[in-house]
């Protein structure tokens, strides 16, 4: 399939995107410093805040405002070893299964190209919505 041309910006679009580069860039800058900032002060009210190493604790200030800290641990386990062991011992082993189907967009995509008779009757099950815009800047 041919790609799409397009044609350039005007001039007067190129200094629009060069000034819109400019004010993406800046604000890219304060977001990472306010999440530092953020994780700063998350950090300085979890020390004054104790409780349990695994669950949560909240506390309520006046005005009804709620904190919740919460603390855990984030499991990686070799799955197929737990499998093989439980196994060996006759027991049920801790793992979850992905159970749902999705949709194979290489395929889907390969039938609109190979075959579309079908294609057009696959397509009546497909929604297709626009999804969110991304913007990507390399410096």
């Amino acid at each position: 399939m041919a790609k799409e041309k397009f044609p350039m910006p005007t001039e007067a679009e190129f200094k629009s995107i060069v000034l819109y580069v400019s004010d993406f860039n800046t604000s890219k800058v304060r977001e990472a410093s306010e999440k530092r900032n953020r994780i700063t002060v998350e950090t300085k009210l979890a020390a004054l805040i104790p409780g349990p190493d695994d669950g949560q604790r909240t506390i309520t200030l006046p005005g009804k405002v709620k904190v919740v800290v919460k603390r855990g641990f984030l499991l990686k386990a070799d799955v197929g070893r737990i499998e093989k062991l439980c196994l060996e011992e006759g027991l049920h082993p801790p793992v979850k299964s992905a159970a749902g189907k999705t949709l194979d967009v290489d395929g889907y995509e390969w039938y609109k190209k190979n075959n579309p008779e079908f294609f057009a009757k696959l397509a009546k099950l497909v929604e297709r919505k626009p999804s969110k815009v991304a913007v990507t800047i390399k410096n």
